[in-house]
């Protein structure tokens, strides 16, 4: 289990990489999206503001109104924001769990996809 600051950190990294992607900002650059990712084994929850596709903040707790619930234990959550497991299979196998409409969910996939992809 990751503990809430490897978490935190983890999520910050991810959101750090992917701000400066020029990948990720061109093909997000229409995508605005509130989501909230929440931790059950850690009762914690970060909500992502996501504005014309860069991360404007990053926030402990439940803030606005969630177009994206992501749902998973710390240590999946900080495995794929490191960038050591992929997020379909983690899906896949129902590790995370993502309610949402489809677009939303799959412009978070292609931005993970873009984050971590070796050119």
């Amino acid at each position: 289990m990751a503990t809430a600051q490897e978490l935190r950190e983890a999520l910050d990294g991810y959101i750090s990489q992917a701000n400066a992607n020029p990948r990720v900002q061109k093909t997000m650059r229409r995508w605005s999206c509130v989501i909230q990712f929440r931790a059950l084994d850690l009762e914690v929850t970060y909500t992502v503001t996501i504005k014309e596709g860069r991360a404007e903040s990053v926030e402990e707790g439940v803030h606005g109104q969630a177009d994206l619930i992501v749902e998973g234990q710390s240590e999946d959550f900080a495995d794929v924001f490191w960038g050591d497991s992929n997020p379909a299979s983690q899906y896949m196998n129902a590790a995370i769990k993502v309610r949402g409409p489809s677009d939303h969910v799959m412009r978070l996939d292609a931005m993970a996809m873009l984050v971590y992809l070796k050119e």
